[in-house]
């Protein structure tokens, strides 16, 4: 169930040095109870640390829109707001080389378009397996683009780098400058 916070938190967290030169990432993904307290226990962290002073300007894209509480994390404001279009697939047949594996293509209301594809992994504890499945999904991607003109050696953003960048660039380069994103090449 992919929710959003209207059902449950959900944090997606890298894992350090996961991410590919294919673009690919290996991260856990942290659901409800799980997600709020990962976060709860990353806010002293964060604001211990340095931090970078970026001015939060009031904007009218948030005042229509409800905004998901956190008690606990009342110093955490909205940076960027993404509405989007989800469509999911997945493999009904448990007997093919793709099974296990779920494609989500989603549409910005900015137009911008990502698609993904995941191996979710549970149980599955030995790096051995993950770079199994990380093959599992090279091999399902490379078949589904092989007759694409795309350059496959340009790097994909998410929807919320896009964002940042169009809507936010002083934050998106605080983020690369901490680590926390990815410049693309």
């Amino acid at each position: 169930n992919n929710w959003g916070w209207r059902g449950a938190w959900q944090v997606k967290r890298g894992r350090k040095g996961t991410r590919d030169t294919d673009g690919m990432t290996t991260y856990e993904e942290l659901q409800g109870k799980a997600a709020k307290e990962l976060i709860l226990d990353m806010l002293p962290e964060v604001t211990a640390n340095e931090s970078i002073e970026l001015e939060c300007k009031s904007n009218s894209k948030y005042i229509t829109h409800d905004i998901p509480y956190l008690e606990g994390g009342e110093q955490l404001v909205p940076f960027a707001r993404v509405e989007t279009f989800r469509t999911c697939w997945k493999a009904t047949s448990t007997v093919n080389e793709f099974s296990g594996l779920k494609v989500d293509i989603d549409k910005a209301d900015s137009g911008y378009m990502v698609g993904e594809v995941e191996a979710l992994c549970d149980g599955i504890s030995s790096q051995e397996d993950v770079e199994n499945e990380k093959e599992k999904i090279r091999k399902f991607v490379d078949m589904i683009t092989r007759e694409s003109e795309r350059d496959n050696e340009a790097t994909t953003i998410g929807k919320l780098e896009f964002v940042l960048m169009k809507e936010s660039p002083d934050l998106y380069n605080a983020c690369v400058k901490a680590g926390v994103i990815h410049r693309p090449k």
